[in-house]
């Protein structure tokens, strides 16, 4: 079974793209932060309704990971998981907002690898537009494209399957990620 992982700056498609996956793949479908007790709480802090320091939250961010971790692993006996957003998020938003990378690995160290890593890119006016009205704290243009930038760093690291979706239906960008998927299954 696989672990696949969806990542891309906010308005990139990731959600949209990873249930369409799981779907096509009846695999189990995941995200964070989770549902859980610590993943609450975090977005309560990314809609601004409560405030921490940036390190507090990349704690907070791995210890929701060490929690999913385990459904993760549960879950891969039975199914391919599809998960969105995972370790990577944590270390382009937050090196992008000033926290030491080596800290984000340090506290992350028992993240499980991902078997595949799609990462979706997007014009950063366009992903913008798509979010809509209602916006969390990092979702603003210049931190968006710092955060992509990294993320594009991490891909040439990692080796991870890079799509763009700017200016692409749902259906393209879908086929496009069924035609990788499908290599690497």
């Amino acid at each position: 079974m696989m672990f696949i992982v969806f990542e891309g700056i906010d308005g990139s498609g990731k959600t949209t793209q990873a249930k369409l996956l799981a779907k096509k793949l009846n695999a189990f479908y995941t995200y964070e932060p989770t549902d859980g007790l610590i993943g609450r709480l975090i977005r309560e802090i990314l809609k601004g309704e409560k405030k921490c320091e940036k390190e507090t939250l990349a704690l907070m961010f791995a210890a929701d990971r060490v929690e999913h971790i385990r459904l993760i692993e549960e879950k891969l006996r039975e199914s391919h998981v599809v998960c969105d957003r995972y370790l990577y998020s944590s270390i382009a938003y937050q090196t992008s907002q000033g926290v030491d990378e080596d800290f984000i690995l340090q506290i992350n160290r028992f993240a499980k690898k991902p078997d595949v890593v799609v990462l979706l890119t997007v014009d950063i006016e366009e992903g913008i537009k798509r979010l809509g009205k209602e916006k969390e704290i990092f979702e603003k243009e210049r931190f968006l494209k710092k955060v992509q930038n990294k993320y594009l760093e991490l891909a040439k690291k990692e080796d991870f399957i890079v799509i763009d979706t700017t200016n692409r239906s749902i259906d393209d960008v879908h086929e496009d990620v069924l035609n990788q998927i499908n290599v690497k299954l």
